[in-house]
């Protein structure tokens, strides 16, 4: 047991780093979240409710959007935005979107 564990630890620290510093393209399965979403927005009986095929359309405009806009956002905005919206464990590109719109217009 004695030499594998330092390994390891290596691994599960770079592969930490790695994921902080990664500003790639964010690749999320939204479908969990909408049917959530869906699921409560019935059981709520909302007046303006969304279903599960709106929002997953949402998320998929949201998702082209973003493609397209990426690369002018900070490194930092990236991070933060995608990593808040990782956190509630239903990722979403429209929360995405929100989050670097609401960064850029608050003005850093």
């Amino acid at each position: 047991m004695g030499s594998g564990f330092p390994i390891l630890l290596a691994a599960n620290l770079i592969g930490s780093v790695m994921t902080i510093a990664d500003t790639s393209f964010p690749q999320f399965n939204p479908a969990p979240g909408c049917k959530a979403a869906s699921a409560i927005n019935q059981s709520i009986d909302l007046a303006v409710s969304q279903d599960y095929k709106s929002c997953m359309a949402d998320e998929d405009s949201a998702k082209q959007e973003l493609q397209q806009t990426w690369s002018k956002y900070s490194a930092n905005d990236k991070r933060r935005c995608v990593g808040q919206t990782m956190d509630g464990g239903m990722p979403s590109y429209v929360e995405v979107i929100e989050c670097l719109l609401v960064t850029i217009n608050v003005g850093h």
